[in-house]
């Protein structure tokens, strides 16, 4: 293929300068005023949504440094587990896998390692740990580059993998509800192995989701499903899956603000701990309210509930 496939990745200081170039001295996400008449940035051939109304958003600011210090720490101390903890992903002497009272036999865990190998392939790293010009994380700065608004979250080739243990993490609690299934089956089905967040500057969220999926669509990614949450209670931001026409990977792709970002990252833990078996049902409750109080305070962008949901049933 040409164009957005053979493109070249941007150096992560490159981005990270591009980013700043879209904001002010101080670091300071700027968003212009829309324009008289403006319904949220709706337009002509625009991402399909249903109509609902526009929310005013507060105008507020915050150092794009101090908050992205913040996600890189949660982000960093998610997926580490030192070896000498009794709570670390460990290897069994079978060959299989074991974490959290989670467990994948030999078979199911040498399915993983290659799934996850399949999923390094395509995001395009090689087997030196760098990028060349093919892959899914150098056509996503690529598409990056060509958005008038929105940019990739910062390290964002550190975090394009979803590591092994969380990869296997996903698949044992899958095959603990679905046992009758294969893990290669279900393995096929885990979207966010490759995954990427785009943030986009309150007011022009709208216009920047349509125009990142319009490039999506004209680079031959084949969107598979649509789930907006704006008006959820638990939850605020946009999240999508889309196969690529190369490997036929899926992979995640999510819309949000700085602010709804930066709730996501709070209620990280809460999320993980709702969604273990072990948390007794009272703490979940707490968890749920805990996560409610969080989204309660985030703005909602002109036009994000006009986002309808979509769901390719071709596959």
């Amino acid at each position: 293929m040409t164009g957005i496939r053979t493109c070249r990745p941007l150096a992560p200081e490159r981005s990270f300068l591009m980013a700043i170039d879209r904001h002010d001295s101080n670091g300071s996400a700027v968003d212009d005023a829309p324009a008289a008449g403006d319904r949220g940035g709706r337009q002509a051939g625009s991402f399909p949504r249903e109509m609902t109304g526009d929310r005013p958003v507060p105008d507020e600011r915050r150092s794009r440094g101090d908050l992205y210090s913040a996600l890189r720490d949660t982000d960093a101390a998610a997926d580490h587990h030192p070896p000498s903890s009794p709570d670390a992903p460990r290897t069994t002497k079978d060959g299989g896998w074991e974490w959290k009272g989670l467990r994948l036999g030999p078979d199911a865990n040498r399915v993983a390692d290659e799934e996850l190998s399949a999923r390094r392939t395509a995001e395009g790293r090689s087997g030196d740990g760098n990028y060349r010009d093919r892959g899914i994380t150098p056509a996503m700065r690529c598409i990056e580059a060509k958005l008038e608004h929105g940019t990739l979250v910062p390290d964002t080739e550190k975090f394009a993998l979803k590591s092994p243990d969380r990869f296997k993490e996903k698949l044992a609690k899958m095959l603990a509800v679905e046992p009758d299934r294969s893990p290669l089956d279900l393995s096929k089905e885990i979207h966010d192995g490759i995954r990427y967040t785009f943030l986009i500057g309150a007011r022009h969220y709208s216009t920047g989701v349509d125009a990142a999926c319009r490039q999506l669509g004209e680079d031959n990614y084949k969107l598979m499903d649509f789930k907006p949450s704006w008006a959820g209670e638990e939850y605020k931001g946009i999240n999508s899956q889309w196969k690529d026409p190369v490997s036929g990977q899926l992979f995640e792709i999510q819309f949000h603000t700085s602010d709804s970002w930066e709730a996501k990252q709070k209620t990280h833990d809460a999320y993980e701990r709702i969604a273990s078996p072990e948390t007794p049902p009272a703490e979940r409750t707490r968890l749920r309210e805990y996560q409610r109080s969080i989204s309660s305070c985030i703005p909602v962008p002109p036009g994000a509930l006009e986002f309808s949901p979509y769901k390719n049933k071709e596959g």
